[in-house]
């Protein structure tokens, strides 16, 4: 009796391989509070003399929207310091 001839072998199929994605991550911080820092601003006041006070003070004198001296200064201290 004849042997039953072999199927024929498929050839190997070549796998196309897909390149590998590396992933980023970001580090994790060991603290749930945001890390705040502070505007230089804040830290470091406005330095202002008295002359620069004077003369803002006279200038709204001088532009006749002002008040008593006092409050002329007052106003000139608040304008030259910010918020």
């Amino acid at each position: 009796m004849p042997k039953n001839p072999e199927p024929p072998k498929k050839p190997a199929s070549k796998s196309i391989s897909k390149p590998i994605e590396k992933s980023i991550s970001t580090p994790v911080r060991n603290t749930a509070i945001p890390k705040v820092t502070a505007p230089a601003a804040v830290t470091a006041p406005k330095k202002i003399t008295r002359e620069q006070i004077a003369v803002r003070a006279y200038e709204i004198f001088a532009s006749g929207t002002g008040g008593s001296e006092a409050d002329n200064w007052f106003r000139a201290e608040r304008e030259l310091r910010g918020p």
